[in-house]
């Protein structure tokens, strides 16, 4: 018994000057960096037709009305801390027709996206739905009525727009 007790002691005086060795040996060593970042998603539709929703690598990200968007957010989604070229996301959404009296024309759309190049993590990815089932993919600390905003400016409707 009395041999047992001192091998536990010197076991746990061992495990000790191992734990104080390697953190004073980890003082100067860097932090890794986390191996996904995560952000908002924020649809801007700079088209006159209504989004009813929308998914980012699979990721919903809700609804946007025609010349809308931004101030609504859904989370989250997933990317990597540092941009590489290549670095791309598969949007998938569904739209129709704006106006209520128009036919419906409902269409469902999915395209492989370049995400915009980021020098930093941001808190958002701003999806923005361009004419022509163009879209572009922003991750940005801002939306896109601020200046400075790396992407397309935030939609304005258009004079006479009703819907």
């Amino acid at each position: 018994m009395r041999t047992t007790i001192t091998w536990l002691v010197v076991g746990v005086f061992m495990a000790g000057c191992v734990q104080a060795e390697s953190g004073s040996a980890n003082v100067n060593a860097k932090v890794a960096e986390p191996a996904m970042a995560s952000a908002n998603l924020s649809a801007y539709n700079h088209t006159p037709n209504y989004i009813h929703r929308y998914w980012v690598n699979g990721q919903f990200g809700a609804n946007s009305y025609a010349y809308g968007g931004g101030g609504s957010f859904v989370c989250c989604i997933m990317y990597p801390p540092k941009w590489t070229p290549g670095l791309t996301a598969v949007v998938r959404w569904s739209t129709s027709n704006s106006d209520p009296k128009g036919p419906l024309n409902k269409a469902w759309h999915e395209k492989t996206v370049p995400i915009d190049r980021y020098d930093r993590t941001g808190s958002t990815m701003n999806v923005h739905f361009l004419p022509n089932d163009e879209v572009r993919l922003v991750i940005s600390n801002g939306d896109a009525y601020v200046p400075n905003y790396p992407g397309p400016p935030g939609p304005r409707k258009p004079a006479g727009f009703k819907f």
